[in-house]
């Protein structure tokens, strides 16, 4: 599918809302939006002048991730919530007040551009059971180059050319999950543009330790690292998870472990 296709099949609110987007862009390349704040449910967003995210935040402030739906719903006062691909912090944002003063979230953002946006979003929120982590993960212990796209900043990735982007540090999930002492992981999201099986494979020493993942499992984007949908699946079940997907979302998989099913949340859930 060209690009042209892509774009006239897209919902993006930009282009249902394209007087508003062209204020959008207008704002952000003069620099004015940066003074600005974006007023989500329940808490605020800088309008970052490099972030496609807040760009779509502006243009439509109803709009709402799904996974961003389903943290809220899902994690409950106490929690430890790890969120891999943070972004510019609306997940994480919306989880820190989930899991409130007694619970934690581990944000983790590899580039470094956006990383300092999640920072500015988690001080303006006051949310002070975050940690920010400004590095990749992976299998192993490392570096990665990473993709700067400006205006797509929202599809960053870990770089398929190893010689060209920025390098960043790469760590396994197991590492920073014991550095952090942290017994049980109530939730854990993973939205990393392809490399979703190199974390896994990072991970796999602590998923017993984990009650759910909420995981992008795209076939286009995980080819890119010699993975697949399928791959990602078996390998999710092998750890003894029950698969579920939403209702009219074929991008992401939902993985539950026992101790989690009596949640309310997954009676919306289809079973894969």
């Amino acid at each position: 599918m060209n690009l042209l296709q892509r774009i006239a099949r897209s919902n993006s609110p930009k282009l249902e809302h394209p007087i508003r987007a062209m204020a959008g862009y207008v704002l952000q390349n003069t620099g004015i939006s940066d003074r600005m704040k974006l007023q989500r449910s329940n808490y605020q967003v800088p309008f970052f002048s490099r972030s496609n995210v807040a760009l779509t935040l502006w243009v439509d402030t109803q709009v709402i991730d799904p996974v961003e739906e389903f943290a809220v719903e899902y994690l409950n006062e106490g929690d430890t919530f790890i969120d891999v691909g943070a972004n510019i912090g609306c997940v994480t944002a919306a989880g820190s007040l989930s899991v409130g003063h007694t619970g934690r979230v581990f944000s983790i953002e590899a580039h470094p551009r956006t990383f300092s946006y999640l920072e500015k979003t988690v001080s303006l929120n006051k949310a002070t059971n975050v940690t920010c982590l400004n590095v990749a993960l992976g299998a192993t212990d490392g570096t990665v180059c990473f993709t700067d796209e400006r205006r797509k900043d929202d599809n960053n990735r870990v770089s398929e050319d190893d010689t060209s982007g920025l390098e960043v540090p790469c760590v396994p999930l197991h590492s920073l999950v014991r550095a952090n002492s942290i017994d049980r992981i109530a939730l854990l999201k993973i939205d990393v543009e392809g490399f979703e099986m190199h974390v896994l494979r990072g991970a796999e020493s602590i998923l017993s330790q984990v009650d759910c993942i909420y995981i992008e499992v795209l076939d286009h984007t995980l080819r890119k690292f010699g993975s697949s949908a399928q791959e990602v699946i078996n390998f999710v079940r092998s750890q003894g998870f029950e698969l579920y997907r939403f209702r009219n979302d074929d991008m992401n998989i939902v993985a539950v472990s026992s101790r989690a099913k009596s949640r309310r949340v997954f009676q919306e859930l289809k079973p894969l």
